[in-house]
């Protein structure tokens, strides 16, 4: 589904559980979250999302950058696939690293077969991202830690877009769960706090659940969550 001219928003449709995917085809071809390969119920999570792109023109094989929220299974167990058949690099905060390990261990315990790597090409640091881009300018990215769901949750805020990327750390109405290994309440009160502050927010779309347009309602939804939860 396209959001904007360069913005696509790929929506988990399934029974079971899996992820919203993004996709920013500007200079670059990024994808934020690829989502599992196959989910709890055998749903074929990476074959529904590949059929979506390919409705909108857009091919696995052209990604070149994979960004990830968080190192949950839900979000980015297909990024390695998705590499391979891409050449593209994968991103990840270093916080969340112990989760890739814990994923790739125990899909070779179970199968007897090495995964394809979820080893980061790089890791993600709050500030600027550098896409490469040789003009930089509509795919310029900022890359917001929120910690608090998990070490190494972040957030991606797109300018040019007017679009916030929010992974589990907040939803419509809701936040992600702080019960997880890493997890504390008090830091995602601290992130959520960090994401009411952003200007200029028009998209907020987060990691499960609908996608909420106009920056009044944005707002709304954020001091919502905070006078509820915080």
């Amino acid at each position: 589904m396209q959001l904007t001219e360069q913005l696509y928003w790929y929506p988990w449709q399934g029974r079971a559980n899996n992820c919203n995917t993004i996709v920013l085809k500007g200079e670059k071809t990024i994808l934020f979250d690829p989502g599992h390969i196959k989910n709890e119920l055998g749903e074929n999570c990476l074959e529904m999302l590949t059929g979506q792109m390919a409705d909108d023109g857009i091919s696995i094989k052209e990604v070149d950058l994979i960004l990830c929220t968080h190192g949950h299974p839900d979000h980015i167990e297909s990024a390695g696939v998705i590499r391979d058949e891409s050449g593209a690099r994968l991103g990840l905060h270093k916080e969340d690293q112990f989760f890739v390990d814990m994923i790739m261990e125990h899909f070779n315990k179970q199968t007897g077969q090495q995964s394809s790597s979820l080893v980061p090409d790089f890791y993600l640091d709050e500030g600027e991202f550098d896409t490469g881009s040789a003009s930089n300018q509509s795919d310029r990215i900022k890359v917001l830690h929120t910690p608090g769901h998990s070490p190494g949750c972040v957030c991606f805020y797109l300018p040019e877009q007017k679009a916030l990327i929010s992974g589990d750390t907040v939803f419509e109405g809701s936040i992600g769960r702080a019960d997880l290994p890493g997890g504390r309440m008090e830091t995602l009160g601290q992130s959520v706090e960090k994401l009411s502050r952003l200007e200029n927010v028009e998209l907020f779309l987060p990691g499960h659940m609908g996608y909420i347009s106009g920056a009044a309602r944005v707002k709304e939804n954020l001091d919502k969550i905070k006078n509820f939860f915080f």
